[in-house]
């Protein structure tokens, strides 16, 4: 029998782009061996027509809906509840192309119904795995507009009674399969559960050889005599040979449903040690960057102090010239102070004209009154040909 399996995984902000990378196959995988490249292609998102960028969705989601008025949201706040479902491989040769995306169709609805539909950021489903399987981004935004991981998933209890209504959820609608095991037991951690399980197997296989070697001691007892067409034995042992047969055919069948189990444990520890590694190779990268960030801000604010340096230098060298020049000027130049004026006012209105700004509030030091006499005269100017120009113009279209 297979299992509905779904899984819950809580993501702050800094873990989304490796989310992102990993659902979209941004790049290549070093750690997830079970990626077929060629078949990347026929991936699709149920939400998305073309790829996107999650801080981006999952950013405007939250300003949109979420009432930051009293209180802004944390940065090391849950912005995704990250969900994998999923079956075993058997169930989905078994089902067929057009029911495995009606699966995935009905999975993406349960969790629109029961959280929100309007809070489902992206529905990617994988075939290029072994097992098909969709990574479906919820952002946990509230009836009342607050972003509350904890409101959905908080207690343990919810998370049970999501194994329970997703399970019903797919039965109810022609998807024939068990509960999925939840690996959080009381008592047990999920790597105790799993050691739990494989310790259970390694029991049953137990008794399995324990039946063999039976076989074994009959096999012997009756090879030290003559072989003839018939094989003679006790009663006792007919009785006791006839059960082991039975437990034989009985165990093949076991085996079969424990292959199928196997599969979607696989499925299961398969998805949880990629996020582990994705998280980790994430922190990692992300330390670098800082690093490196700093680094190259540092090399730049020293780059920076001293240009900076430098060009305090040469204004006050410029400075200091320009006074000598202009005091030189002054006394062999005739209304030296009102050339200097009038100069800047020229100067202005050509950056004016060329920039198509107002730049009345740039600070010209004009140093005396004889300047700035200069350089009014020169405004003034200015001022009558725009209004003469204007008065052509208003001439010319009225004719």
């Amino acid at each position: 029998m297979s299992y509905a399996v779904i899984h819950m995984q809580k993501v702050k902000g800094n873990g989304v782009t490796g989310m992102q990378i990993h659902n979209q196959r941004e790049k290549e995988s070093d750690t997830n061996t079970d990626i077929k490249k060629d078949r990347s292609h026929l991936n699709y998102d149920l939400e998305n027509e073309t790829p996107i960028d999650y801080h981006e969705k999952i950013k405007a989601m939250i300003d949109q809906r979420v009432d930051q008025s009293q209180r802004k949201v944390r940065k090391d706040a849950v912005k995704v509840a990250s969900f994998m479902i999923t079956s075993d491989k058997a169930f989905f040769d078994r089902i067929g192309e057009r029911e495995e995306k009606r699966f995935f169709e009905t999975a993406r609805d349960f969790i629109g119904e029961k959280y929100g539909k309007e809070n489902i950021a992206y529905a990617m489903v994988h075939k290029d795995e072994k097992t098909p399987h969709m990574h479906l981004g919820l952002v946990p935004i509230t009836k009342d507009n607050r972003l509350s991981a904890k409101d959905f998933f908080g207690k343990k209890q919810q998370l049970h009674q999501l194994q329970d209504d997703f399970h019903t959820h797919m039965k109810e609608n022609g998807f024939d399969l068990e509960r999925g095991v939840s690996s959080d037991k009381k008592h047990l951690e999920t790597a105790k559960f799993k050691l739990q399980t494989v310790q259970e197997k390694t029991k049953e296989l137990e008794e399995n050889l324990k039946r063999i070697e039976q076989i074994d001691e009959f096999d012997k007892k009756y090879k030290e005599g003559r072989f003839t067409n018939r094989v003679t034995m006790d009663r006792e042992d007919f009785e006791a040979f006839k059960g082991v047969a039975k437990a034989g055919i009985v165990t093949l069948e076991q085996n079969k449903l424990l292959e199928a189990k196997l599969d979607d444990l696989k499925a299961s520890n398969t998805f949880e040690v990629q996020n582990l590694q994705r998280s980790l190779k994430q922190a990692e990268n992300e330390r670098n960057k800082v690093m490196d960030t700093n680094l190259k801000l540092s090399r730049e604010n020293n780059s920076l102090k001293q240009r900076n340096k430098k060009l305090y230098m040469e204004n006050q060298l410029l400075s200091g010239t320009l006074i000598n020049i202009k005091e030189f000027c002054k006394e062999r130049i005739k209304n030296f102070d009102i050339l200097v004026g009038y100069w800047k006012a020229h100067v202005l209105g050509r950056l004016e004209k060329a920039t198509g700004k107002d730049l009345s509030h740039i600070n010209l030091n004009l140093s005396d009154d004889d300047e700035r006499e200069g350089f009014q005269k020169q405004k003034e100017l200015q001022n009558e040909k725009e209004r003469e120009k204007k008065q052509v113009e208003n001439e010319f279209e009225l004719e």
